[in-house]
């Protein structure tokens, strides 16, 4: 079926549509509280859930998994930065030629451009999600440039201009999906040291930023867990957080996301609190 005809199943059946939709969640609950659940032994200890309905179709979820003794990030902390991307290695994966399941539940993950992902800045039109994400040879934990490496503005202006440039060529990239282009011969293609793309990626980064081991060909596919997909089969979005503010700003817009005032306060109060750490 086709997006208008979904939609219009939905809208003369809302109550049947919600009705299953929460008899998956409830089977997705139960296989990821279960003891060989998909997080490798990671035991779930507790979830924050937001259901969201929007107009443009089905419902779907925000949620937050809280997994015992799963590896906490120390950016200063060699040791602590290497169980963070073992442990994200092992449940994340952007493979888009998995074993476990279809090419066909691989192409939900695959972003396609609307015009709800486009946005103007500084006179170019742009994914807000950050799509095409960069290819990497490697997951890596990329922090943003400290005090002691200062850019000149024309430095700066040099990187975006060659950023814009790898960004185009990765769009048309990513429309052959059948593309086999190494990391090594996408870094050629663009004529790059692996150093000098590195640092391209970081220099706009304000906060630390988890870049997954992604092929060329990979750069529009969001995040799973492979068993989850190969039971749920349906789109996910899946992050290992970095920043606890972060995360308590995320619950607290969702928390309060259809009371604006209270949304703000509890902003402010948020604001102080850091302030004061």
């Amino acid at each position: 079926m086709n997006y208008e005809k979904k939609c219009d199943l939905i809208r003369n059946d809302p109550v049947t549509c919600v009705r299953y939709f929460e008899h998956r969640l409830k089977c997705l609950w139960e296989i990821l509280s279960a003891p060989c659940g998909p997080f490798h032994g990671y035991e779930l200890e507790d979830k924050y859930v937001r259901v969201e309905f929007q107009v443009r179709g089905s419902p779907h979820i925000y949620a937050l998994l809280w997994l015992k003794n799963a590896p906490k990030y120390d950016k200063n902390n060699p040791e602590s930065i290497e169980k963070c991307i073992e442990f994200i290695d092992k449940l994340i994966s952007v493979n888009s030629k998995p074993t476990e399941f279809s090419e066909e539940l691989i192409n939900l993950q695959r972003h396609k451009h609307s015009h709800t992902c486009k946005k103007h800045v500084n006179g170019c039109i742009i994914c807000r999600f950050g799509i095409p994400y960069f290819p990497m040879k490697k997951t890596m934990i990329l922090e943003p440039f400290g005090d002691d490496k200062k850019f000149t503005k024309k430095e700066r202006e040099e990187i975006c201009k060659n950023k814009q440039i790898v960004i185009k060529e990765l769009e048309k990239i990513s429309r052959d999906t059948d593309n086999s282009l190494t990391f090594d011969e996408f870094l050629k293609h663009i004529d790059m040291s692996e150093e000098e793309y590195i640092k391209m990626v970081r220099v706009e980064l304000i906060k630390a930023k988890v870049s997954l081991k992604r092929a060329p060909n990979e750069v529009r596919i969001n995040a799973y867990n492979s068993v989850m997909m190969s039971l749920h089969k349906a789109n996910m979005d899946i992050q290992f957080i970095l920043d606890p503010y972060a995360c308590l700003m995320y619950c607290i817009d969702y928390i309060s996301k259809s009371e604006n005032g209270m949304s703000k306060l509890l902003r402010e109060a948020l604001n102080e609190l850091k302030k004061g750490q």
